[in-house]
């Protein structure tokens, strides 16, 4: 079990000096880019390859790849290579989106329930 723990602990420092890691009490850091981890209960940030976490809202301009996470509402100008997940999830084009209401303008429909995924995602264009 210690063991573990160390590895657990040796892992976690590896991650942290290799990508950001950031705290947003309620969307502080909007200008921030971020390759790595977007923590918060309320998170925004202009451009995120990673994870952008948060109990009630997050947005971003651009999500190169990753994931948007959070219990309320999601929002992105531009997912690709990732996925949208909310009770409310919103896109001018996701790739993939979960969530109560999915709105994404680039979907196989504009708004549909429990999921959405854009049209070019299995390689075809219409």
């Amino acid at each position: 079990m210690k063991k573990m723990l160390i590895l657990a602990c040796a892992m976690t420092l590896g991650f942290a000096a290799q990508a950001d890691v950031s705290w947003d009490w309620w969307f502080n850091h909007s200008s921030d880019d971020i390759s790595g981890c977007a923590l918060g209960i309320g998170a925004a940030n202009a451009q995120v390859s990673g994870a952008q976490v948060a109990l009630c809202a997050v947005k971003a301009q651009k999500v190169k790849a990753g994931a948007q996470v959070a219990i309320g509402y999601s929002q992105a100008d531009t997912l690709r290579n990732g996925v949208q997940t909310a009770f409310i999830t919103k896109a001018r084009k996701a790739a993939l989106q979960f969530g109560l209401v999915c709105i994404n303008e680039g979907g196989f429909l504009p708004v549909f329930v429990f999921f959405n995924f854009d049209k070019t995602m299995f390689g075809r264009e219409r």
